[in-house]
């Protein structure tokens, strides 16, 4: 009977979205999509900062949480109605890695301390740690009960994600690049150059491609993390390329060519991949297979762009090395709105529940958009819906009595 009451009170609070519309890991998926189903707002309003100490990474939101680590070492879980500080756990060092919940319960990140750690999401309580033999910047993805992340020791890692054992690792090369889950395959990007595909069950080699070298400093690093949609890998390159590769045996499909660096992850959404470029450009390209015009349209920005577009709502939300976070219209390019908020290095958006969160390297964190429309944040709406799933509780006790008599 308990656990027809709980059931009665999840389907409630589900009917009435504070469940629903969460970014749980970077780039909202295994996949990488970079889509969410959430609205997004319409004008810059702030709903609130939090004043933090050191440069953010992308955050993950989920539960009603913000999860976001920091340059100053900390994980931080933050209030997504009001910012309010809920806790935040040391590292032992900086953490560039974006989180990862899993199981709406296990928020597992990396840190430069070589360690990846899993906290509770209530609480902040450790509840495993694992060593690696470098740094970690990559941001873990986690897929049936396993998470795969990379490190600068060369290696990519699958581990237990409510444990933290070991299940398999693969020597690959350097890498930065966060590792992506597509159809029992794991895709990851290196720093000489290629994409790799291997078994999410022992991870076997299945295929590798090579990108080009541009000749500059760093022209082989794919630093890009891939994005995997309908059977094709799509991921930038510094050989300042966008790569559409198929998903199966890793042939090209497509290339794409900007002006500078692709560090940007791509999202793609509806047949269209959105990514940056250290051209300052913002691209919106075609992702089908056979086009004469690949690219659909572009927004110039005043600096990089090595952020990670997030798409919902129709909108293009993305931040620029100029300071500013751009809301841009997903058909055609054209600014919705920007919001000065300082330099944000890599950190990408997250949109959750109508809002947009994000971080800059200044130690501000912002959410964007009005707590009007959303479930829980108003008093007032919170209220009713919190009668209504007493109402409910109630009508199902009553019944649960009847029945005993």
């Amino acid at each position: 009977m308990k656990k027809v009451l709980f059931a009665m009170l999840i389907l409630c609070l589900s009917a009435s979205g504070v469940l629903a519309q969460g970014w749980p890991m970077f780039f909202h998926d295994a996949q990488h999509t970079g889509r969410s189903d959430s609205s997004a707002p319409e004008n810059d309003v702030i709903a609130w900062s939090y004043d933090g100490t050191g440069s953010f990474s992308s955050p993950v939101v989920t539960e009603l949480k913000v999860f976001v680590g920091s340059d100053d070492g900390n994980l931080y879980a933050l209030n997504a109605i009001n910012g309010l500080l809920l806790w935040k756990f040391p590292a032992g060092d900086s953490i560039s890695s974006s989180p990862a919940v899993a199981d709406n319960r296990v928020c597992i990140f990396g840190a430069r301390d070589n360690y990846i750690y899993a906290l509770y999401v209530e609480n902040g309580a450790k509840i495993w740690q694992f060593q690696t033999g470098d740094s970690i910047y990559s941001s873990p993805a986690v897929d049936k009960e396993t998470v795969f992340v990379s490190s600068t020791d060369g290696y990519l890692y699958a581990l237990d994600a409510l444990t933290g054992e070991q299940i398999w690792k693969e020597n690959l090369g350097k890498m930065t690049s966060s590792p992506a889950v597509y159809n029992d395959r794991v895709f990851v990007g290196t720093w000489n150059g290629r994409v790799y595909a291997l078994d999410e069950q022992d991870g076997s080699g299945i295929w590798m491609y090579q990108t080009e070298w541009h000749g500059t400093e760093n022209g082989h690093v794919i630093a890009s993390s891939p994005a995997v949609v309908d059977g094709r890998v799509y991921v930038g390159a510094n050989d300042w390329h966008v790569y559409s590769l198929n998903a199966d045996d890793g042939s090209l499909i497509w290339k794409f060519q900007t002006g500078g660096h692709v560090e940007s992850s791509p999202a793609v959404v509806d047949n269209r991949v959105y990514v940056g470029s250290d051209d300052n450009n913002v691209y919106c390209l075609d992702a089908r297979d056979n086009v004469d015009n690949r690219e659909i349209w572009r927004y110039k920005t005043n600096d990089r762009v090595q952020s990670s577009p997030a798409v919902a709502d129709n909108k293009v939300l993305v931040a620029s090395w100029d300071g500013y976070l751009y809301a841009l219209d997903a058909e055609n390019g054209s600014l919705i709105w920007k919001h000065e908020i300082g330099q944000v290095a890599k950190a990408s958006p997250a949109v959750a529940y109508e809002k947009v969160f994000i971080g800059s390297i200044d130690g501000k964190f912002y959410c964007f958009g009005s707590w009007g429309e959303v479930v829980g944040p108003s008093i007032s709406t919170g209220v009713e819906y919190l009668l209504i799933a007493i109402f409910f509780f109630l009508i199902v006790w009553w019944l649960h009595r009847k029945m005993a008599d």
